[in-house]
């Protein structure tokens, strides 16, 4: 809905999407802002101005309203003033509103946008059948904590969809900004002008919005911010013909309007910004994220891989069924095309590991989007032990190195492996799967392990069995030497020489114990080796080549 990091504000008649850049970003709830300025309003219409305009009128800062009617729009704007726009910016837009309909309303056969008879700011009335679009400075909208929410003001705004109150939800509006350069508004500067004999004050747009992955200002480049505004807000006016977003908003109106922005302008790439932080959220349910715009790879997943429709008949599983929450309403549709969920969910953690340069391991067709390479990598936990992954409802989590004690896990397993710069995937099918990938895990560089759980899976099958204690790989000549599995009722490993000379004892504290190359080479020289469990019992013997 908007770009840098954008929040909802619910409030009393309508629904603002407000920006708010990562400087500035807190951990504000734009939700409860909202909420405060629904229960101090009482739902009314507050007509209020903030400091961005001083003792003038709203019609003070326009005179002349122009309109430009297409097949389903009619755009509204001015050539003169703070709110001024250009014709060319105005004919841009027209093109890609219209490039926006077409995807969402006569492809994909969604249900059309509705909008109001009446334009919030100019007030102008909209020919019947037609959606209205205005073209403002958004820091100088008419009620502007009606329309932003309780602050009174969008921070780094491209657009803003209007709802038209609790009791009108499914009607709405497009606003937006006129030039792409906006107000900081915690150290605004000021302009003025003279109308009707007053000498007007209003807050000045001087900050221009960025790409902050292409590095260029979306002031000069509008074109670009146009194409991604009009298909993300056209889709929020789409989402809300399926679904009350006063009762039920969710972390998927904002994961799919930003999907569906890269979908009918994959060149621009403005959700970029927002992967970065989405993927520091990993381990936490999905559709609990607080940066729901990075979601969208999920969207993309969805979209790309599963099918392209699929987002239709998740919002007709709104419709029908409001109270559901995403993730039954994500089963339904999957079973649906006969798809198992769990399935589909830990085939999306696989293919999302290949983000970043990790990309280059893989052959293109495991990944389920193009700019795959362009994103970060994802983050993992690290570990040389034996560790027991996580395992809450609807997440996904990476770990590297290790192995993994998966008895009672429920979820999905796979893992990765790494040797030369090419990725396998292994799948985890049993616990006695586990013993096969100790074997093949030797001479690898590293490993990867993926984790997901969507509901309430059975726990993996198999029993894991007893296994003697041994070193891997042997003959050794690089990489780790690794212990296992290590009996925990002991603490360290013995290493001796043929001779029976204590070369190292080294501590352990879980199933597995592995030494580092460099640590290797500087006690051990080329030779036979035994190695034992504490300071008693049989010995085992490994040899040391390189």
């Amino acid at each position: 809905m908007f770009k840098a990091l954008r929040k909802i504000f619910l409030t009393g008649s309508v629904i603002a999407a407000a920006t708010v850049s990562s400087v500035n970003a807190h951990g504000h709830c734009g939700t409860m802002q909202a909420v405060e300025s629904w229960t101090k309003n009482k739902g009314k219409v507050v007509s209020t101005a903030t400091d961005a305009l001083r003792s003038c009128d709203v019609e003070d800062l326009y005179d002349s309203v122009y309109s430009k009617t297409t097949a389903h729009f009619q755009i509204f704007y001015t050539l003169k003033g703070p709110h001024a726009t250009t014709e060319k910016f105005v004919d841009s837009l027209s093109v890609n509103l219209e490039k926006a309909w077409d995807l969402h309303v006569s492809k994909n056969k969604m249900r059309p946008p509705q909008g109001r008879d009446t334009t919030v700011h100019f007030m102008k009335s909209v020919k019947s059948g037609l959606y209205g679009v205005e073209v403002i400075e958004l820091n100088l909208v008419r009620n502007p904590r009606v329309v932003h929410g309780s602050k009174g003001f969008c921070e780094e705004c491209f657009a803003i969809t209007n709802f038209a109150g609790r009791s009108n939800w499914q009607i709405s509006e497009m606003m937006i900004d006129n030039d792409f350069k906006v107000v900081d508004v915690y150290h605004p500067a000021y302009d003025s002008l003279e109308a009707n004999g007053k000498n007007c004050t209003f807050w000045k747009s001087n900050k221009e919005i960025t790409n902050p992955f292409e590095k260029y200002s979306y002031a000069e480049k509008w074109d670009k911010a146009i194409r991604v505004t009009a298909f993300h807000e056209l889709y929020h006016a789409v989402q809300v013909r399926y679904l009350n977003p006063y009762e039920h908003m969710n972390f998927w109106f904002e994961a799919s309007a930003t999907g569906m922005e890269e979908v009918g302008a994959p060149e621009v790439n403005d959700y970029f910004r927002y992967i970065p932080s989405f993927f520091e959220e990993m381990g936490k349910p999905l559709d609990e994220s607080i940066v729901p715009y990075g979601a969208s790879v999920f969207f993309l997943y969805l979209h790309n891989h599963v099918d392209p429709l699929f987002d239709r008949a998740l919002w007709d599983g709104f419709a029908k069924n409001p109270e559901n929450p995403f993730r039954q309403q994500l089963a339904q549709a999957l079973e649906a095309r006969k798809k198992d969920p769990q399935d589909v969910f830990q085939d999306f953690a696989e293919r999302l590991a290949y983000s970043g340069p990790t990309s280059r391991t893989v052959d293109s067709s495991a990944w389920f989007s193009k700019d795959q390479p362009n994103w970060n990598s994802i983050p993992y936990s690290f570990t040389v032990d034996t560790f027991k992954p996580d395992s809450s409802i609807f997440t996904y989590n990476y770990y590297k190195g290790g192995f993994p004690n998966l008895e009672n896990y429920v979820g999905k397993a796979s893992v990765l492996l790494f040797k030369d710069g090419h990725a396998r995937l292994r799948k985890i099918s049993s616990l006695n799967t586990l013993d096969s990938l100790r074997s093949e895990s030797f001479g690898t560089d590293s490993l990867l392990w993926i984790f997901t759980r969507f509901e309430n899976p059975a726990p993996l099958p198999g029993k894991l069995e007893s296994k003697p204690l041994r070193a891997y790989p042997t003959p050794w000549r690089y990489g780790n030497l690794c212990f296992a599995p290590l009996p925990s009722d002991k603490k360290f490993i013995e290493i001796r020489n043929r001779r029976g000379d204590l070369v190292l004892r080294e501590k352990y504290d879980g199933e597995t114990l592995c030494l580092e190359e460099s640590f290797i080479k500087s006690k051990m020289v080329p030779g036979v080796y035994r190695y034992r469990v504490g300071s008693s019992g049989k010995t085992k013997d490994f040899m040391i080549i390189y």
